[in-house]
């Protein structure tokens, strides 16, 4: 008879193990989607760094409407991926998508994983102190980096800071970026830089700069340089850039600016590394520009003087609206002397368009 009362106490102590922590929270550990609202009680958290420390590997957290005023949300998980849902979830009244709002003391969203996925949400800070080196996201840190497959979507993002210059997006700094994606993004008001991408290793020579990037797709505006892309062997694409002195400022080699819509911008596309050599700038759309902005610069020696104006590198078939419709079109630019003066010069567009491409971009 013990025995037998023995085995049923055993039993029920079992199951009581089972039902208690069930009973304690609906969020367990093994939670694959993590809910995020402003209102108490809506979702498992109401601040979005909370749900990204708690979460683990292949996690999704999903942000819904409201105001969120945070910064140094630090995702350092693979396989996590923070998006912003349009809609309110529960009892409140927000609408619209998820609105971020940093306090000018650090990057608000910063990457240190990989297979991470940002998407969907209005992100702005408040440059407050320019010797910290701050941006609205931030893939990636300044040592060297083995992050891949990165992706930054659909997202506003203004007034953001790094390094005494106001950037929207850090794509890669100093580390090897391989499959990231910025696309269909909105930034304006930058202090420098709307975007700023590289992937350059500090600990290799530039030659060896690696990486895989898809750069398209995104509206840029009221930034001195809309993008800064330091990178080889990449595409950047179906961007429009407004009202920047500088539409895309190139620094590497054998990359291809095609299909971009440059809007009054004093230079639409800068291409300024000193020893590059095949950047293909075509089907691009040139308006409201200045006619003495120098667009590229180099370092100088008779060869290469002669041979800049004929060589691979360069301009063709893009749409300038001040070309006059005969002959081929003039670029000014300039050789870098060592004392970094400049010495006057210039190449073509051999072969401008006389009409404006159509390129689908969003906004």
């Amino acid at each position: 008879m013990k025995r037998k009362w023995l085995v049923i106490v055993i039993i029920l102590l079992f199951i009581g193990t089972c039902i208690i922590p069930s009973m304690g929270s609906e969020l367990t550990r093994d939670t694959n989607i993590i809910t995020v609202d402003d209102e108490p009680g809506d979702a498992d958290f109401t601040s979005i760094k909370e749900a990204v420390n708690y979460s683990s590997s292949g996690d999704i957290i999903e942000v819904y409407s409201g105001l969120y005023l945070e910064n140094r949300i630090r995702i350092t998980k693979e396989n996590v991926s923070l998006l912003g849902i349009a809609y309110e979830l529960g009892d409140g009244n927000d609408s619209g998508m998820p609105y971020i709002k940093g306090d000018g003391t650090a990057s608000v969203i910063k990457l240190i994983a990989s297979n991470v996925t940002v998407s969907n949400f209005i992100i702005e800070d408040s440059w407050s102190d320019p010797v910290y080196e701050y941006s609205c996201i931030q893939a990636g840190t300044y040592w060297p980096d083995e992050l891949y497959n990165i992706t930054i979507s659909d997202c506003i993002i203004s007034n953001c800071i790094i390094y005494n210059s106001t950037i929207g997006i850090l794509g890669s700094h100093m580390g090897y970026k391989n499959n990231t994606t910025i696309v269909n993004n909105h930034i304006s008001h930058c202090y420098r830089f709307g975007m700023y991408v590289s992937s350059v290793n500090v600990l290799e020579p530039v030659y060896t700069i690696k990486g895989d990037f898809n750069v398209s797709g995104n509206v840029i505006s009221d930034c001195p340089i809309g993008i800064y892309f330091w990178s080889n062997r990449q595409n950047v694409s179906g961007n429009r850039i407004k009202r920047c002195e500088y539409g895309i400022y190139l620094y590497g080699e054998y990359n291809i600016v095609y299909g971009n819509d440059i809007d009054s911008c004093s230079v639409g596309i800068c291409d300024a590394y000193v020893l590059s050599d095949g950047n293909i700038i075509t089907k691009n759309n040139f308006k409201n520009y200045s006619r003495g902005g120098m667009w590229w610069a180099r370092f100088p020696s008779f060869i290469s003087m002669i041979l800049n104006i004929f060589r691979k590198q360069g301009l063709k078939k893009n749409y300038w609206d001040t070309w006059s419709g005969i002959g081929p079109k003039f670029i000014p630019g300039g050789f870098v002397l060592p004392t970094e003066a400049i010495i006057p010069w210039f190449n073509f567009d051999w072969k401008p368009t006389k009409e404006p491409y159509d390129i689908p971009i969003i906004g």
